[in-house]
């Protein structure tokens, strides 16, 4: 008989686990031919996306300076070294990851007004992790 529990109710338990672990994970967002993810609220999606975070050859974080409080609503355009556009977004949190072609980026980002601008550099099994502190 505890077999037979066993083998009915294990699954169900472990795919509500599943569910419910899943459940903080920010959903990945494609522009052209650029896959992204940002996010970062909350411990259970702060834990999502570093899991997530060796996926992406580019890595993002948005900070206050002095404090290193996280901060979101980030306005995100990344150029390639012709100048196209290749990513323009929100970052919903304090991360943003995106999977880029190998080359050289502008990586411009906009908190209340103000802009910051870092060059970035992946491809050949290189990542890049930029930081972009803005004064309270």
């Amino acid at each position: 008989m505890k077999r037979l529990f066993y083998a009915l109710v294990m699954p169900c338990f472990l795919f509500s686990l599943q569910a419910f672990a899943q459940e903080d994970w920010p959903e990945p967002q494609t522009q052209g031919d650029v896959t992204f993810v940002s996010g970062g609220i909350g411990e259970g999606e702060r834990n999502a996306m570093e899991a997530m975070k060796s996926d992406y050859n580019l890595n993002l974080l948005f900070a206050a300076k002095g404090t290193g409080e996280f901060l979101a609503d980030v306005n995100v355009r990344i150029a390639d070294a012709q100048g196209n556009t290749v990513i323009e977004t929100v970052s919903d949190g304090p991360f943003l990851f995106a999977r880029l072609k190998p080359g050289n980026y502008t990586v411009l980002a906009e908190k209340d007004g103000s802009v910051m601008r870092q060059k970035a550099r992946v491809g050949g099994g290189k990542r890049a992790s930029l930081s972009f502190y803005w004064p309270l």
